[in-house]
């Protein structure tokens, strides 16, 4: 397997046109082209559909990317191992989270590795749940946190932190008063829910369809801070882990209130691609965050 081949069809694949990728890889398109009609004689059959608007993967295309892409893994990898020989201690882990790890749980194993390690650099993107398994899977993320994660055969699942979904409120609203309330309690106000996307979304609406519940939300965002400020500003009630708004709760902007509901114990899933050799960066930082997931419990 030629290595130059293999890296000029991951970023053909990545991108989807000839000239996108010889851009980027300051590469003639013909010598790029040529490189890539050669891989498909080796292969003996095609890895690109060519239409007018760039070149798509073929069935055979979408075997081969998955291949190319662990051996490109693999050699960042070696890269990494040389640098540490060498005594450096450079790289980078790429993160890919639901909002409602960020402010807490993230920002502090962050902190801490930093500490140890100030020449790492981290690259953090923010989406929901269904998202964060499909950029592992893709290999566009090291590691990914999300909530409630659904099973996918090529991701691994490391370990787990327990949280739970809370009704999170302003000090002054009445249900402050109670120690533990239902949904349907808290259906009887102004509800802020996040969209379908969510994992912790996916649990209150399994728990409103085993207790026969309508939703009838004023507020659906994708913004875990909208949540957290739909409720500091006295508007209703918002539905959203306690980890997302333990600064809100310590500083007194928000009460946290239990929910007595079945199915609203949310996991947070760190992932990763199964099968990958993981750089010595990203091994090091998930050490930091298994070592702050136990310290939680």
């Amino acid at each position: 397997m030629d290595f130059t081949q293999l890296r000029y069809f991951h970023e053909v694949a990545q991108v989807g046109t000839i000239r996108k990728a010889s851009d980027k890889l300051n590469v003639a398109p013909s010598a790029l082209s040529r490189q890539i009609q050669q891989l498909e004689h080796q292969v003996g059959m095609p890895l690109f559909e060519r239409h007018t608007r760039g070149m798509r993967l073929t069935e055979a295309g979408e075997i081969y990317a998955l291949h190319a892409k662990l051996v490109m893994m693999d050699a960042e990898r070696a890269r990494s191992e040389l640098a540490a020989l060498r005594g450096l201690e450079r790289g980078g882990v790429r993160l890919v989270v639901v909002e409602g790890v960020v402010s807490s749980y993230l920002m502090e194993a962050i902190g801490r590795f930093r500490a140890d390690h100030p020449d790492i650099s981290f690259e953090l993107m923010v989406t929901g749940t269904a998202d964060v398994v499909a950029d592992v899977r893709k290999g566009d993320a090291d590691i990914g946190i999300a909530f409630n994660a659904k099973p996918d055969p090529q991701v691994e699942f490391l370990f787990q932190l327990d949280d739970e979904v809370r009704a999170m409120c302003s000090p002054d609203h009445p249900l402050t008063r109670l120690a533990k309330v239902s949904l349907r309690d808290v259906f009887g106000y102004p509800v802020a829910m996040p969209v379908t996307s969510f994992g912790i979304r996916a649990l209150v609406d399994e728990s409103c369809r085993v207790q026969r519940l309508r939703a009838m939300p004023a507020l659906v965002t994708n913004s875990i801070d909208a949540l957290r400020t739909f409720a500091k500003a006295g508007i209703g009630v918002s539905l959203i882990t306690g980890m997302s708004c333990q600064r809100d709760v310590a500083a007194g902007e928000l009460v946290s209130i239990r929910l007595a509901d079945p199915v609203l114990v949310a996991s947070i899933d760190v992932l990763v691609l199964g099968g990958r050799r993981l750089p010595l960066a990203v091994e090091a930082f998930l050490r930091t965050l298994r070592a702050l997931a136990a310290a939680r419990r």
